[in-house]
């Protein structure tokens, strides 16, 4: 009788650990966009591309913008 009490506490306990950390509230999330940088032209400016993990995304250079998004409009960018 006090093993099968031992026993149900015991997978009281493990499935409580569990979903504990299955829950979607711990986890960190993931960025599913980042922009790299590639190199600097010949104007100094730092040029970036987008690389998206959860599908294609489109190649195109771009520029940083001051308020921290990003352009493929040079005109716009840090740089001038």
């Amino acid at each position: 009788m006090k093993i099968n009490r031992l026993l149900k506490i015991f997978v009281l306990i493990i499935m409580s650990i569990f979903t504990t950390a299955c829950n979607d509230a711990y986890k960190t999330p993931v960025a599913k966009e980042v922009y790299l940088p590639l190199s600097k032209d010949s104007d100094g400016c730092m040029r970036y591309r987008l690389k998206s993990i959860t599908s294609m995304s489109v190649q195109v250079i771009l520029y940083k913008v001051v308020d921290g998004s990003y352009t493929p409009n040079k005109e716009n960018s840090i740089c001038h």
